[in-house]
């Protein structure tokens, strides 16, 4: 009954229940446990098979686990864009390269609107707008307008990452103003452009400055790369948009603009309109058109690691109770004495009171946990410090870096490995704070500590990053997470021109730590996610926690002065890359052959339909969502849709009632009879506007 009520909204003051017992907490996952499961078959997928082997591709010589970021030269794009009559929607940056673009698109007689950066939504004239990039609801209202004047786009260019080439450091109003030009952007135009009733086809190519290091010349604005999560996640979720990244070089001279160098830049932009291959990110560099790629390297052990870490050093680890973190803690501890400094955001308790917790708290207390942790790093020799701050906060990492000096002195290292797991979900149910939240502690984090610690010099800074922004495939539902890795991986190449050593180590799975390990206790996938997740992460070996030292010794006396930013993968690299791409082909192939699975205990009562309309959704739903029996009650998201199989639902139900229906209507209307009556109304409405024949004939297609 208690429980009951709790659902339905009421407000429960637990703290009046059973007070004289003592409680245990065990976090459950938010997926439902009562689903039946249909696994694709091996025997369908002979790839998948192979990778499913737990030790299959694992290399035995960690030497061998190495890569690094490269280029590498690519044909340049036919011109074939004056060919095709498209509706191109161009976002246009203060320097005018999008408006050179939008006039050049115009000659060649295609149809251009164009948007720019304003206070407020603006209709400029039939063919400008204006809008306010921090405010989501604007780009609702621009594209509500554009549908009320027939204007579907085909491809949207956006160019609002085209800054000046003018270095400034890198502060707080600086890396806000970027993401609202960037990555929140990119996130709202799929929420609009979601809502919207079309599921056609549609392609968006950002432009940017400053953005990849090809040459090793450019100066790189790392605040940009968040834009690139976007960029890799948007089509995971909405299977009808492909995204590009295409990255230039802007002369220091802004009237530049209309030189003859800046007239072939125009004419490589009209050739990326009209490009469709698995390079997502591209860089342009005079006449050459590059595309990422990785390099192997071999680390081998033969330079200590202890040549880089000083006996009884100082050394800060961020989220230093965590796997990694703590890891890294006892190795210090261990191999020079180290005095080590533990920072993260939960509180923790005075030292005098560590014996008393103790013994009034059983093991499973995450604080006699934390203090067992410290105790087991001062029993090898290491000195703690455990401190409370939140990573991202810059006046409260101010204090505790005050602390440090105090305590033990200037910090001698930094191992950056805080961050969280994003269990915010699709990009069509976020809001930009729920993104922010994730950004925090990688971003707004590494900012901070990057400042205060300037004038105190460390010898390197380590930043943790994810393999997951290579295989970025499998991190649906996480485009906070991987926006804020992406960061982290660009951030290196600004600080290499700028301080002593900083790397970013993009990491493989640690065994049972780690935000991919949270991240899959959590996830809420869809058929599709679940087998592409299961075939790669579920079943492969991950990094142990000796491997993971071993490592990180080699990357710490590494005698390459270059090495900005290092890849680690146990298996081959370039040829997992090409399975998962594989795996993805093969997978949506044989999904369609995956019987139906029984309906799941729902809070609600199974319901059948009850006329036609509802019968004709109940199937459409059925097929779908490959579940035999849908209720007219059942939720739509509690059935296990997400926002990518609703594009679909809604592309098929505009096929089956020829009614314009955005997705918009299914998070408003996610159930079967709220649906019907969502179909009625369209049709009535649909009706009132034609002749008596004409309401006949559309009354007869149903």
């Amino acid at each position: 009954g208690l429980g009951q009520l709790w659902l339905s909204g009421v407000e429960v003051d637990w703290c009046g229940f059973y007070g004289h017992e003592r409680r245990h907490r065990l976090p459950l996952p938010t997926y439902p446990f009562e689903r039946q499961r249909y696994w694709i078959e091996p025997a369908n997928l002979k790839e998948t098979a192979r990778l499913k082997n737990k030790e299959a591709g694992k290399r035995s010589d960690i030497a061998q686990w190495f890569y690094i970021p490269s280029w590498r030269r690519l044909p340049l794009p036919a011109k074939q864009l004056e060919k095709t009559l498209s509706n191109i929607l161009v976002f246009i940056d203060e320097l005018g390269l999008g408006k050179k673009l939008a006039d050049r698109l115009v000659q060649l007689g295609q149809k251009v609107i164009c948007v720019k950066v304003g206070n407020s939504f603006t209709e400029l004239n039939e063919r400008v707008y204006t809008l306010n990039p921090q405010q989501p609801d604007e780009y609702n209202t621009l594209f509500n307008k554009l549908d009320s004047v027939g204007f579907f786009p085909d491809i949207i260019v956006h160019s609002w990452s085209v800054t000046s080439n003018n270095y400034s450091e890198l502060t707080l109003d600086k890396l806000d103003q970027s993401q609202d030009l960037g990555l929140h952007s990119l996130i709202f135009i799929a929420q609009a452009s979601g809502k919207r009733s079309s599921v056609d086809e549609l392609q968006i190519v950002v432009v940017s400055n400053n953005l990849q290091d090809v040459t090793g010349d450019e100066i790189i604005f790392p605040e940009k790369a968040t834009l690139l999560g976007a960029i890799k996640t948007i089509p995971l979720e909405y299977p009808n948009v492909y995204c590009r990244s295409v990255d230039v070089v802007i002369s220091d001279n802004d009237a530049d603009l209309l030189t003859e160098c800046n007239e072939q830049l125009i004419d490589q932009l009209l050739g990326e309109l009209t490009v469709r291959s698995s390079d997502i990110v591209i860089a342009y560099r005079g006449l050459s058109r590059w595309g990422k790629t990785f390099e192997k390297i071999q680390l081998d052990h033969s330079i200590e690691a202890k040549n880089s870490l000083k006996e009884e050093g100082i050394y800060l680890i961020t989220g230093g109770f965590g796997g990694m973190g703590f890891t890294v803690a006892q190795y210090l501890a261990e191999t020079v004495k180290a005095k080590i400094v533990l920072l993260g955001r939960s509180s923790f308790l005075p030292r005098e009171k560590w014996e008393d917790w103790l013994a009034n708290h059983d093991e499973t207390d995450p604080i006699c946990s934390k203090i067992r942790k410290v105790k087991s790093l001062e029993e090898v020799g290491g000195e703690v410090l455990v401190i409370s701050a939140d990573v991202a906060d810059s006046q409260q990492i101010e204090t505790a870096l005050m602390n440090v000096k105090e305590h033990f002195g200037d910090i001698n290292g930094v191992f950056h490995t805080a961050g969280v797991a994003d269990y915010e979900g699709i990009i069509q149910n976020r809001t930009k704070e729920m993104t922010e939240g994730v950004l925090a502690p990688k971003v707004k984090g590494t900012l901070a500590l990057d400042r205060l610690l300037k004038d105190a010099k460390p010898d390197f800074f380590i930043l943790f990053s994810s393999l997951g922004n290579i295989l970025y495939q499998l991190k649906f539902g996480q485009v906070g997470y991987s926006a804020a890795n992406e960061f982290l991986d660009s951030f290196t190449y600004y600080k290499k021109k700028h301080s002593a050593f900083t790397v970013t180590i993009n990491w493989d799975d640690w065994e049972e730590v780690g935000m991919t390990v949270e991240a899959s206790k959590n996830r809420k996938h869809n058929v599709y996610q679940e087998q592409i997740f299961d075939s790669f992460m579920s079943t492969t070996s991950s990094i142990s926690p000796s491997e993971g030292i071993a490592v990180l010794q080699r990357i710490l006396g590494s005698p390459l002065p270059s090495l900005n930013r290092v890849i680690v993968s146990i298996q081959d690299l370039p040829e997992t890359i090409e399975k998962i791409s594989e795996t993805i082909e093969k997978i949506s192939e044989t999904i369609e052959k995956i019987s139906k699975y029984p309906r799941p205990e729902l809070s609600n009562n199974y319901v059948a339909p009850r006329n036609e309309i509802e019968q004709k959704l109940a199937g459409v739903w059925q097929n779908i969502l490959r579940i035999e029996q849908i209720g007219i009650h059942d939720n739509f998201f509690d059935l296990g849709g997400d926002s990518l199989i609703g594009l679909q639902l809604i592309s098929k139900l505009k096929q089956e009632f020829q009614v314009e229906m955005s997705i918009n209507y299914l998070f408003q209307s996610p159930s079967i009879s709220q649906m019907a009556l969502v179909v009625e109304e369209i049709i009535i409405g649909e009706l009132e506007e034609l002749t008596e024949d004409e309401a006949q004939k559309l009354m007869h297609s149903y």
